[in-house]
């Protein structure tokens, strides 16, 4: 930072430590858990990516069981579960425990790091530490509005752990702890303006898009305030730089979300609710955010406001924008607005500490009670937040719940069948097993959405009156489901999802019961995902919705006919599928298995046409009779290809570039000492 050497002494690393330790006191007991009592969360779900890619590393760029297979990069941005594994490998410790350790220390990590921002920004190690101490131990969200106020439960207690562990939003508390580093990193390299710490901020604005899609949507904000608080001399380079530095942080991190993985995402988050679309009115709501910067930059430039005071203003008001709007005035910015109420947070605290002391300035009477007052909130907060903690931070005993017992009996009987599994079950089912689901957890990234349809229609059975079994059994035959699990009222599961528990009752055999559990088991005449018919017999339209069931019926028929021939499948690895029967001339393999640009398909070394049904499935013409063996592999298609050798030469670029400046620089010390 700006020349200064960083000794043991020095009050910075002293600063650093005390922030640190102080929130590692808040969060003691998240380092300790291994299964916290919430199992309504979706920590579970980065828990299931981290096992899953512990165990089958290098083995998983297909992930076989959510939503009938995606991409593993589909799934969720990989930062925050490959570093758990990684973790939990090196530990010898379980995906669970190795979680928590990660978030816990980035929950005390991430005042440090905005105490760092602060300091390279301002100068100024006390206040910088006032704000990272503010940060630390007070939620200023709950005190703008009352909604937040009311779900936390109340104004002093902590906002930050509350959305780790009541809502499990993990992957955004990590990453708003990398984003004040981003900014650090981005600052130096602008400042510096070599190789070295271009690359290096490159990185750090990498790693946030890598942790949490909103997390990436807050460092635009951050790099757009940061750009525009600088002075407008030289503003067309240093905007360019920026945005070099953007594209070769993403170059770096192109393998992992590539351009098809950032527009599902997008499409399925505004799926989400209808009030996510984009429509004519965000056009006006961006003119009005247009006019308000315009405004605050003219009012901050006429006030003379410091630089680092003008981007923590534009970031709170981008930020506030966002969170403040969809509060109090019910306007929705982006998608999941409430999700940005802890960035608002960083962004109020540093325009409230920091134009404070300019309001103080060089006064000591004020200043000394400031201090004085700030110290005893300090104490009673930190009190306040270590109560709430314990109240909050309660492990269980995971052993006793429906939902590891469901996903241990399928781990023992039915580990290659495709399942299907109710509420807070498909949260935690592949935590403990690889089975396969029918759908899974937060669906961003999902590229086919017939398994979401299918669920919601076997769910609830709504509009289906008499059919509802009828309903339920096409739709597993059609999308392979082997068995279903179903919890009753009386069940530890959370959310209970099936309005009909019952009505397997009587018609399907019960493989497994535990109170108010129950494992069913569909009937096929033959379990497989790979079924071989005559093209007439494919589905012929997509159905519109859950209940509409009729364009399955000649597709599930072909699959029970009698003559049908038996098709084995067998997974070599997580990407490979070999499918081996006896074929006859014209017969096309449908698999229940969601297809992709990225799956090719062979017969006896050959090529062969690989078409997406109008299911979302796949399909295969062999071209062959008598006994026939198909392979199907996943290699990611040309996108991917693309990718990897747009990611190899950013690497390679990146350390020559770094190379050849450190030996220019050494060539010309040279040359200065050669010459005195």
């Amino acid at each position: 930072m700006r020349g200064l050497r960083l000794e043991w002494r020095h009050p910075l690393l002293w600063l650093s430590a005390a922030l640190f330790v102080l929130n590692g006191a808040v969060a003691w007991r998240l380092f300790h858990v291994e299964y916290l009592s919430q199992t309504g969360t979706g920590e579970s779900v980065t828990i299931a990516y981290a096992r899953y890619a512990r165990d089958n590393w290098p083995d998983f760029d297909w992930c076989r069981f959510w939503y009938a297979g995606l991409p593993f990069r589909n799934a969720y941005v990989p930062a925050l579960h490959l570093t758990v594994a990684a973790v939990s490998w090196f530990g010898h410790i379980s995906a669970a425990l190795a979680f928590h350790h990660v978030v816990a220390l980035m929950y005390c990590l991430g005042p440090v790091t905005l105490f760092w921002m602060a300091f390279r920004l301002t100068h100024t190690a006390s206040w910088s530490f006032y704000a990272g101490l503010a940060y630390s131990l007070v939620s200023p969200s709950a005190f703008l509005v009352p909604a937040i106020r009311q779900d936390l439960g109340s104004l002093f207690w902590d906002q930050r752990l509350h959305t780790m562990a009541f809502y499990s939003d993990n992957p955004h508390v990590t990453s708003l702890a990398l984003i004040p580093l981003a900014i650090l990193a981005l600052d130096v390299a602008l400042e510096k303006r070599r190789a070295n710490y271009y690359v290096a901020a490159a990185l750090a604005l990498a790693a946030v898009p890598l942790t949490n899609w909103p997390g990436a949507i807050v460092l635009t904000f951050a790099v757009l305030a940061y750009g525009l608080a600088q002075p407008l001399a030289g503003a067309p380079r240093r905007w360019l730089r920026i945005a070099a530095i953007g594209a070769l942080g993403y170059a770096l991190a192109i393998t992992w979300i590539p351009p098809s993985t950032i527009l599902a995402t997008q499409a399925d988050t505004q799926g989400f609710a209808p009030v996510n679309r984009f429509t004519a009115h965000h056009l006006i709501y961006a003119a009005v955010l247009i006019a308000g910067v315009c405004a605050l930059l003219w009012l901050l430039r006429a006030a003379r406001a410091p630089r680092y005071l003008r981007f923590f203003v534009l970031f709170f008001f981008f930020t506030g924008a966002v969170t403040l709007g969809y509060y109090w005035f019910g306007v929705t910015m982006l998608a999941q607005p409430w999700r940005f109420h802890l960035a608002m947070e960083m962004g109020f605290i540093l325009c409230v500490v920091f134009g404070l002391r300019l309001a103080i300035g060089r006064r000591r009477t004020p200043a000394k009670a400031a201090a004085i007052a700030f110290a005893l909130l300090c104490v009673v907060q930190l009190i306040q937040y270590i109560t709430y903690a314990r109240s909050l931070v309660r492990p269980i005993d995971i052993t006793r719940t429906s939902e590891y017992k469901t996903a241990r009996w399928f781990d023992r009987h039915m580990r290659e069948s495709r399942v299907m599994v109710p509420g807070s079950t498909t949260f935690w089912l592949n935590v403990f097993t690889d089975t396969p689901q029918l759908t899974g957890c937060c669906p961003q990234g999902v590229l086919n959405q017939t398994a979401r349809v299918a669920d919601y229609g076997i769910m609830t059975d709504l509009t289906a009156e008499n059919r509802a079994y009828e309903n339920s059994l096409l739709w597993f035959k059609a999308l392979g489901v082997r068995a279903v699990a179903v919890s009753g009222p009386r069940s530890t599961e959370v959310y209970k999802p099936f309005y009909h528990p019952h009505k397997f009752d009587g018609r399907m055999p019960v493989l497994w019961r535990d109170g108010d559990d129950v494992i069913y088991e569909v009937p096929w005449r033959y379990y497989s995902i790979a079924h071989a018919m005559e093209s007439g017999e494919m589905v012929a339209r997509t159905p519109a919705h859950g209940v509409d069931t009729e364009p399955l019926v000649p597709y599930v028929a072909a699959i029970e006919r009698p003559d049908a021939p038996d098709l084995q499948v067998r997974w070599p690895d997580n990407e490979t599928m070999v499918i081996s029967g006896m074929l006859k001339p014209g017969q096309i393999v449908s698999v229940q298995e969601n297809a992709d640009p990225g799956w090719r398909a062979t017969v006896n070394g050959t090529r062969r046409q690989v078409f997406t049904d109008k299911l979302g499935l796949m399909a295969v013409v062999p071209n062959c009779s008598g006994p026939c063996t198909i392979e199907l592999h996943y290699d990611g298609g040309t996108e991917m290809r693309v990718a990897h050798w747009i990611n190899r030469g950013a690497i390679a670029g990146s350390l020559l570039w770094i190379l050849v400046w450190h030996l220019s620089v050494q060539r010309r010390t040279l040359v200065r000492r050669s010459g005195t």
